[in-house]
């Protein structure tokens, strides 16, 4: 199982520049994707050592959008994760152990941060209460008898941090219908050990939830985070039991899809707050347009963001939590213009990142926190 066949070699036309966020933030050609292309061609020729490749590698934060615009279709993060898969980090290792681990590590993520460089504001703050977000719409429940069980996958931030959202979907699914079956203990979805190069972890992990749904009779299972389902329907290092693989795959279904089913009326209102919504780089594309479709129905106007890297990338904010944080800064300058804003989305590790470099008076949050369900 692979994500795209990235065997062509870049041609060189630039247009990755335009849409690559760590090249807008450095300016530095050889941090583009065309860049890197070019490096991954000629490294050889040019003697160019392997350990300067692998830290030039490194700072990719794998949002993919050069692969939107690439002609020849290379999937440089692939090609980057198969590189840090022979050469891996020591703090990828960590990163690891924080998804296996959740809350049990992450409060000691403060003396971490005194080994690595730079600052980590996603792994501060996500550590800090938050205040609640009032809900803006009600959902109604309908009358429906679905004739499939069901599971939600709440992914890490779901299930340590945010443990409110699994609730929320739980209750979204009995509201339309279906048996709801128990949360098991999923294990990571593999996106941020896949792109980290930790492809026998990333297999096990999967392995595992295989395992796991199997044993609950296969239901289908709803996510509502875009990353995850990206993680779980393409895993970097591909799968070795394609038998059940391509079921599961078939079975894993994007939560936000099921709200054109329910029935909503109006809650509260903005204050005089802009709402807007931020497509996640591994969406599907149709989570803005679905929840604006919803919204514009019970008078509350949705505008959907430019698409825009908000620098989470996996483990990219642990290795490098100045560029990370540069980025997701970028990302709010477009913003500002908008005034008080609600900034949703269909990612929990976006929220994340986003609340961690908003500006004062902002609201991050994702689209089920503004649901009364």
């Amino acid at each position: 199982m692979r994500r795209n066949n990235t065997s062509k070699e870049c041609i060189l036309c630039g247009l990755c520049l335009e849409v690559c966020p760590v090249f807008q933030i450095t300016q530095r050609e050889e941090l583009s994707p065309r860049g890197k292309g070019f490096l991954f061609m000629h490294f050889h020729e040019f003697d160019i050592k392997d350990k300067k490749t692998i830290e030039l590698a490194e700072l990719c934060v794998g949002c993919r959008r050069c692969l939107g615009v690439c002609p020849q279709k290379i999937d440089l993060p692939l090609e980057i994760a198969r590189l840090k898969s022979v050469h891996p980090d020591w703090k990828v290792w960590i990163w690891a152990r924080i998804i296996k681990s959740g809350t049990g590590l992450l409060p000691s993520m403060r003396g971490v941060r005194a080994v690595i460089p730079g600052k980590i504001p996603v792994i501060k703050k996500s550590l800090l209460a938050r205040p609640p977000v009032p809900s803006l719409i009600k959902a109604r429940q309908k009358n429906q008898n679905k004739d499939r069980q069901a599971v939600i996958f709440p992914g890490c931030v779901g299930k340590h941090l945010r443990p409110e959202l699994e609730i929320k979907a739980v209750r979204l699914l009995n509201s339309l219908g279906y048996e709801t079956l128990k949360t098991p203990d999923w294990q990571c979805c593999g996106y941020p050990l896949g792109s980290a190069g930790l492809f026998a972890l990333e297999r096990k992990e999967m392995a595992n939830n295989l395992e796991l749904w199997q044993a609950m009779n296969r239901p289908l299972v709803f996510v509502f985070c875009a990353t995850c389902l990206d993680g779980l329907r393409n895993p970097f290092g591909g799968f070795d039991d394609l038998t059940h693989w391509e079921s599961f795959r078939q079975d894993l279904q994007p939560l936000i899809e099921q709200l054109p089913e329910l029935e909503f009326e109006p809650e509260n209102s903005l204050e005089k707050r802009s709402l807007v919504w931020h497509e996640p780089c591994h969406g599907t594309g149709n989570s803005g347009i679905i929840f604006q479709n919803v919204l514009n129905g019970l008078g509350h106007d949705l505008a959907i963001l430019k698409p825009k890297c908000c620098g989470m990338g996996g483990s990219f904010a642990l290795q490098n939590p100045e560029l990370s944080s540069g980025i997701a800064a970028d990302f709010w300058k477009d913003v500002s213009e908008c005034g008080n804003v609600l900034l949703l989305t269909d990612c929990s590790g976006c929220v994340l990142q986003l609340d961690a470099a908003k500006p004062d008076q902002t609201i991050v949050s994702h689209w089920l926190e503004v649901i009364n369900i």
